[in-house]
């Protein structure tokens, strides 16, 4: 028979994240000037940063390292074994090291801070206050003296999750003071979804030369169907005689025009596109072109709003270079 004084395994899933929430306030609310030194201990020195820890908190410090690389501080992360049987190697004045454990008395890692400060530069301690890797540091971020979470309160969890916070904590202030861009963040994650939505221009995506549907205002009616089918992209860019843009025409705007009863047929470009004009109902036009280097996720958003599935790339002449769609943004998986 189940203990009814047991708390169900949602209600102690709830506990957990409770006290793991409360740590971390606590962790919060005990940053002050020793964090503000950390930071500026690792902008001074120009080398890698170390990151070390056993155990759990050696998970964490990869962890770590792996974001403070991929936000503009170059990191590594080191085994405090294998750190003293030769990784050593490495490290010169230029470096500094992030040391994580709860106790600040794991062995392994104190040889390994001793050995560092002999070789290398400052040591950065997260780690209870008054511990013997604290006594070792040039910086102690102190973690506040909080119990695990869980029935047994022996597994490594709010301690590992305040090690990781303050990671973050760490990582997000020195992306701030380094001036890291998200054009930075995306030269460091090409290949992923957040690269893709930072990287990729107009003129990555648009349909050009041969593929660039084109009719000059003098054309007729026929002309302009005639370039909308032959290049399959639903419009077709009006220009004028020096090729600048004048205006848009999409099978939807004629389509529109014939529900309404004004029919296009033998009318003059210039009286479609007067027509084709929205209502005061309608959602506005923010714009119908934009330039080679406008950000994907940019023509996407001016799309979104103007309900609109088309924008034209045009130079700093105003002659259209090539056309980009919603299909062609949502095929490059831009969101």
């Amino acid at each position: 028979m189940a203990d009814s004084r047991r708390p169900s395994r949602s209600e102690l899933a709830r506990q957990i994240v409770r006290q793991e929430a409360g740590a971390l306030v606590k962790l919060a609310d005990a940053l002050d000037e020793a964090f503000d030194a950390a930071v500026d201990t690792i902008l001074n020195h120009p080398g890698q940063l170390m990151v070390t820890g056993l155990g759990k908190s050696g998970l964490i410090g990869r962890k770590i390292a792996a974001t403070l690389t991929s936000t503009g501080t170059p990191a590594v992360s080191i085994h405090p074994v294998e750190g003293l049987h030769g990784d050593l190697g490495i490290v010169n004045r230029d470096n500094v090291l992030l040391a994580l454990s709860k106790s600040g008395q794991t062995d392994e890692l104190i040889r390994l801070v001793v050995q560092f400060k002999q070789l290398g530069g400052p040591v950065i301690g997260v780690s209870a206050a008054g511990s013997r890797l604290a006594e070792l540091c040039d910086v102690v971020l102190a973690l506040p003296d909080e119990p695990e979470a869980g029935p047994l309160g022996l597994a490594p969890t709010t301690s590992t999750t305040m090690q990781l916070v303050l990671g973050d904590a760490l990582a997000m202030a020195l992306l701030d003071a380094r001036g890291f861009t998200p054009d930075d963040f995306a030269q460091y994650h090409p290949e992923g979804h957040l690269g893709r939505r930072l990287l990729l221009r107009a003129h990555d995506l648009m349909h050009r030369d041969a593929e660039l549907p084109a009719v000059r205002i003098d054309a007729t009616f026929q002309d302009l169907l005639a370039e909308i089918e032959a290049k399959h992209l639903g419009m077709a860019c009006i220009v004028d005689e020096s090729g600048g843009l004048v205006g848009v025409l999409t099978d939807g705007d004629l389509r529109r025009l014939l529900i309404r009863g004004d029919s296009p047929h033998g009318r003059t470009l210039p009286e479609l596109l007067r027509l084709s004009r929205r209502g005061p109902s309608d959602p506005p036009l923010l714009c119908s072109a934009v330039r080679p280097y406008t950000p994907v996720v940019e023509c996407r958003n001016i799309m979104e709003r103007s309900h609109i599935t088309h924008l034209v790339v045009t130079g700093d002449d105003n002659r259209p270079l090539g056309v980009i769609r919603m299909h062609d943004i949502v095929q490059a998986g831009v969101s």
